[in-house]
């Protein structure tokens, strides 16, 4: 097995990995912090010749991806003649495509063991003598490297500590992520989507429509019926759920006759046979077996609602304005989740829970129109057994507080 793959796969090694990348960020933001002068202050009308931009999110997970992508239109707006690159990576940039994007440079993951690729990337970014260099994450330390490296005339970010990083720095700290790249754009003056957004293509969603009929058919007398509910099971680390609990959440599924179609992530293929052996004699649940991740996203948009942990897909979902149901376990995930009103954040709960939050969502659905796109304001999030300390992560007036019982 590649040990890229075995680091992925293995809890442990993933957890001492993340370890010896944290403290070897933190040796090199030391050592740039010594070296490297502070970039004098501007704003952004005292910006001149702004021709060649490039946005940095060179990160592997999907949802830190799909998180950053308002920030492409915010840009394309305030500089709309610009030439607007964007440094991703192999795994992320799909779900950047049909974005308003000039080119993309990819950052692949067997760069960790080769690292004279860093060096002949870094080399090609200063060549383009970019005029803007704008850092999206504000905690990410290769994004900063990169920032400060390629030689832009001008660069953008969040503040981060006392000491200048960037020409032009966003103020205030956002206790959502979403809201952090709304804070960021700030600056620039124009408007900013406070959700993640994906764009599929016609031929996308025609694709889908024939493996969605192949996953529902079975399960449905009438041939057009295709509404289904979408199950993700995977996750992060400690974000994820034990397998005992989707198997018990499949059969409650199964005993409500509510029709559903099960999806697994490429790192959860251990999952695989015991939640194909359970749908195997199931008549409203079937398995998706890990696509890719456009066709996945093309067939997750057909779906009445996710219900899923934090993860990548519950991202994905957020940007096609897809409703969730988001299962959370541990109180960092709370500045993650999809908030808008018909969204749901489940903390820690039963399975009856869960149920009964699917019925009052799709009843919901039921009694009022489509779901909208998302506005540049957040609307109110549902909630429904909320841990005692989510209050202070969200400021709205509006926000409603709802006990599943």
């Amino acid at each position: 097995m590649h040990l890229l793959t075995l680091i992925r796969t293995n809890d442990y090694l993933k957890i001492m990995a993340r370890f010896l990348e944290k403290r070897m960020k933190r040796y090199l933001m030391g050592g740039m912090r010594l070296i490297l002068k502070a970039p004098a202050p501007e704003t952004i009308d005292s910006l001149v010749g702004i021709e060649r931009i490039l946005i940095i999110r060179p990160n592997f997970r999907l949802g830190n991806a799909l998180i950053s992508t308002p920030i492409i239109d915010a840009l394309r707006d305030r500089f709309p003649s610009a030439r607007i690159d964007y440094l991703a990576t192999d795994k992320t940039w799909p779900l950047l495509q049909q974005r308003p994007v000039d080119h993309f440079y990819l950052l692949s993951r067997a760069a960790i063991l080769r690292p004279w690729q860093c060096v002949t990337l870094l080399r090609r970014l200063r060549a383009q003598r970019y005029d803007l260099a704008v850092q999206v994450s504000g905690g990410s330390t290769s994004g900063f490297i990169v920032t400060r490296l390629i030689g832009a005339r001008y660069s953008m970010g969040s503040r981060k500590g006392h000491q200048r990083w960037y020409s032009i720095e966003a103020e205030g700290k956002s206790s959502h992520a979403y809201d952090a790249i709304v804070n960021l754009t700030r600056p620039l003056g124009v408007d900013c989507r406070n959700r993640p957004l994906l764009q599929l293509t016609e031929q996308e969603r025609n694709q889908a429509m024939t493996k969605i009929h192949q996953l529902v058919s079975l399960h449905s007398d009438h041939p057009s019926d295709t509404n289904f509910i979408a199950i993700f099971v995977g996750g992060h680390q400690n974000k994820r759920w034990p397998l005992a609990f989707w198997l018990l959440l499949i059969d409650a599924m199964e005993a409500q006759k509510i029709r559903h179609v099960v999806f697994l992530g490429p790192e959860e293929f251990r999952l695989l046979a015991p939640i194909k052996q359970r749908l195997k004699s199931s008549l409203y649940g079937s398995l998706c077996a890990p696509l890719p991740i456009r066709h996945f996203a093309a067939v997750l948009v057909r779906a009445r609602l996710l219900v899923t942990p934090d993860s990548g897909p519950m991202h994905l979902a957020a940007a096609l304005d897809v409703a969730t149901i988001s299962l959370v376990r541990q109180k960092k995930s709370l500045a993650f989740v999809p908030r808008e009103a018909y969204d749901t954040i489940l903390w820690r709960p039963e399975i009856s829970t869960v149920i009964e939050a699917i019925r009052a969502t799709l009843d919901g659905q039921n009694a009022t129109a489509p779901v909208q796109s998302a506005s540049v304001t957040s609307q109110p999030t549902q909630w429904a057994t909320p841990p005692p300390s989510a209050d202070h992560l969200y400021s709205s007036p509006k926000l409603k507080h709802i006990t599943v019982r």
